[in-house]
């Protein structure tokens, strides 16, 4: 198991497991290079020690790298390093069909026929370039958020199939073809089969064989009769459970010829459900396999088939190593072919003895003894004989195409009872049917000898599923054979388009689906609604809508996304002006001390320059104010009162004082002025003539020192900072 962090190819670096199968465990990764994530499949090492199983794994998952395909899970690269053999992958959102059916059982029959086109025309596009899935099951089957299907695993199935058919059955034996669990020959119509089995658990809710073991449920494959889908789900329509039964036929010519011709029917049953087209042991001219009808094989059959195949395939292996490609494919459809020939020839045998022959007397005659007038007679007689016989089968070749109709008494037949002779019609009435339920109906028609077809028409005064006419109508007197239209009631098709905006995409999907709506996704960027929420719709809410209208959700990529401009050093006028174009807006501005960027310019920005961010986003930025300014260095001087009491002297034109307040203030040379002291005298002995006290200012300035008394200078003097 590969830790989270590991580089694989210096480029895929491992996130973590997402899942793991029988030969391999997936990881999701990195794509360093193409910065996009990627799903990367590993080998087990069981299945890395063995070098034919690697290079196998190799040639073909390098050949389904080639495809491309909606319906395909993308293969980007294939690679090995230490040991470990990888495929990178596209990886996909979702969950498997699998778990998809357990979730819900049984799955609605229009769901059905669309997942199954889409596994259809993936299968179609890898058949198209030669690569043979071999391993068409569920668990391969990938249902996106967007709902989109993709088949995976291309490649790996065909690289298993001769080293790994023990170790990996235990996935795969449910849906696995019978050739396939013979053991020989497998191509297109293989994967058709598995196709067929797994439809059949998508509309019943199980697989259709099962038992304690792989080879139980392999023999099943082989030999063991189906249950048809209809006894365990009667709501699936004719039509599909005869696509059903055709896909999952025995013998491969007996299956659809291609993905094409099945898809073909697949489409036809979306807008034809109950039609009686789908054919059935058809057997194509060149196949060459048989009858029409599937055949059961018993014990001793299947028995003998495979001691066949095992003696041919020891054969086979001697000779293996001298074969090419091509040959060793032609020559296990030769044998697969003998085998089913000598197959049928077998339950031939075993159905018709052959009849004793009948001894035949000859006489011989001698030509000379017939006359020539008995000649000539047999020749008149045998050429009147001949035209008689060609009037007789022209007359009946007529009559049953309806030529005489209109002579005697029309369409009526004699019969005789009774020794007297009666006429009867040899047309019936159609039956009513009008109100019935389809199925009366049909068998109704069945019990007349008609034959019926099935038109639905929107009737919302007839409850749905109930018929509503018939053409011919009722009463109507026809051949029998006849095909009768049942019209069949949809009921009321129309709904109220409900309101999904601002709901999650796979939610909005889910419930107009639900509803029998076809949807159609478009995606836009949107500032407000988040991605992938639905921001509109068409029809819009509320608007009555038809079931099986094409709706189409506008949903989010979320906002647009555009690039970051490199703001650093840039003036905070033009780094508004490059936001502003860019679709971004400007948050928080603050401002720092910078030596290195000018002051006025962009420091530091929020958002990393040249990464990709939503358009709208706010953009923080820092400002320089230049660079920070260094206090200039601090000196100091002595500051004292003066020696001369101001009190009981005249001060100025102040007549003298006994008692008042003494300030001291500092006159700096930046003109502000500083309190350093202040008392108050309450007579001329309080003055404090002596008290000192500590100026501080820039080193070699100078300041001066005022005396006031009651606010009346009285003294001053000039200190020096040293």
């Amino acid at each position: 198991m590969l830790a989270a962090g590991t580089l694989l190819a210096g480029r895929y670096e491992i996130v973590g497991r997402i899942g793991a199968g029988g030969m391999s465990d997936v990881y999701k990764a990195k794509d360093q290079k193409l910065n996009r994530f990627v799903a990367v499949k590993v080998l087990k090492p069981e299945f890395s020690a063995d070098a034919t199983f690697v290079k196998k794994f190799r040639v073909e998952a390098q050949s389904a790298a080639g495809l491309s395909h909606p319906n395909i899970v993308n293969v980007y690269d294939v690679g090995e390093e230490d040991g470990i053999y990888y495929i990178v992958m596209e990886l996909v959102q979702g969950i498997t069909l699998k778990h998809y059916i357990e979730r819900k059982g049984k799955l609605d029959v229009r769901e059905v026929l669309n997942i199954s086109v889409q596994i259809a025309s993936g299968m179609g596009a890898a058949h198209a370039n030669r690569i043979i899935h071999r391993d068409i099951k569920p668990q391969n089957v990938i249902m996106s958020r967007d709902g989109k299907v993709k088949v995976t695993d291309f490649g790996i199935a065909k690289a298993a199939d001769s080293t790994t058919v023990t170790t990996n059955a235990a996935g795969s034996v449910h849906y696995i073809s019978p050739e396939q669990a013979r053991g020989g020959y497998s191509d297109e119509k293989s994967d058709i089969y598995s196709l067929g089995i797994t439809m059949y658990e998508m509309v019943t809710g199980r697989v259709p064989y099962d038992g304690e073991n792989n080879v139980s449920v392999a023999l099943q494959h082989i030999q063991g009769n189906m249950t048809p889908p209809r006894q365990l789900n009667p709501d699936i329509p004719r039509s599909v459970e005869r696509i059903i039964l055709k896909c999952t036929q025995k013998k491969p010519d007996l299956r659809y010829s291609s993905a094409k011709e099945l898809i073909m029917d697949l489409r036809r049953a979306l807008a034809e459900p109950d039609g009686n087209y789908v054919v059935i042991g058809a057997v194509p001219a060149m196949g060459g396999v048989g009858d029409s009808t599937t055949v059961v094989m018993d014990e001793n059959d299947v028995e003998k088939l495979r001691n066949a195949s095992l003696n041919k395939k020891k054969e086979a292996a001697r000779r293996a190593e001298r074969l090419t490609p091509e040959e060793r494919r032609r020559r296990q459809l030769e044998e697969e072919r003998r085998e089913y020939e000598e197959y049928d020839n077998h339950h031939e045998r075993r159905k018709a003895k052959p009849k004793k022959p009948v001894p035949v007397i000859e006489e011989e005659e001698d030509e000379e003894d017939v006359s020539p007038a008995l000649d000539k007679t047999m020749t008149i007689f045998g050429i009147v004989g001949a035209v008689i016989i060609v009037i007789v089968i022209f007359f009946l070749i007529g009559r049953a195409a309806g030529l005489f109709d209109g002579f005697g008494k029309g369409n009526t037949k004699s019969t005789r009872t009774s020794g007297n002779i009666t006429t009867e019609s040899s047309q019936i009435p159609v039956p009513e049917c009008a109100g019935k339920t389809q199925d009366d109906g049909i068998s109704l028609l069945q019990e007349n000898e008609l034959d019926y077809k099935i038109q639905e028409k929107e009737d919302a005064s007839v409850e749905k599923g109930i018929i509503i006419s018939t053409t011919p109508a009722a009463g109507t007197k026809v051949d029998k054979g006849t095909i009768v239209t049942l019209f069949v009631s949809k009921g009321d098709e129309s709904a109220e388009m409900p309101n999904v905006i601002d709901v999650s995409l796979e939610q909005a999907k889910s419930q107009l689906e639900g509803m029998g709506l076809k949807v159609t996704v478009k995606n836009e960027y949107h500032d407000t609604i988040e991605e992938n929420r639905v921001i509109s719709s068409s029809p819009a809410a509320g608007e009555t809508v038809k079931l099986g209208t094409k709706v189409t959700l506008t949903v989010s990529k979320g906002k647009q996304k555009t690039t970051m401009p490199y703001l650093i050093d840039k003036s905070y006028d033009d780094a508004v002006n490059e936001l502003a174009n860019a679709g971004l807006n400007v948050g928080n501005v603050s401002y720092e001390d910078s030596d290195s960027v000018e002051e006025g310019n962009i420091v530091r920005q929020s958002v990393e320059a040249n990464s990709q961010v939503a358009r709208g986003t706010y953009v923080d930025l820092v400002v320089s104010t230049g660079p920070k300014e260094t206090e200039p260095p601090e000196g100091s001087a002595s500051v004292y009162m003066p020696g001369d009491n101001p009190f009981g002297h005249d001060i100025g034109s102040q007549a003298a004082l006994t008692a008042g307040t003494v300030t001291l203030q500092v006159a700096y040379a930046d003109g502000t002025v500083e309190t350093i002291y202040t008392a108050y005298c309450s007579s001329a002995d309080a003055y404090e003539s002596g008290w000192s006290g500590t100026a501080r200012g820039e080193l070699g300035t100078s300041a001066t020192v005022y005396a006031y008394v009651e606010g009346i200078q009285y003294a001053s003097y000039t200190i020096y900072f040293s």
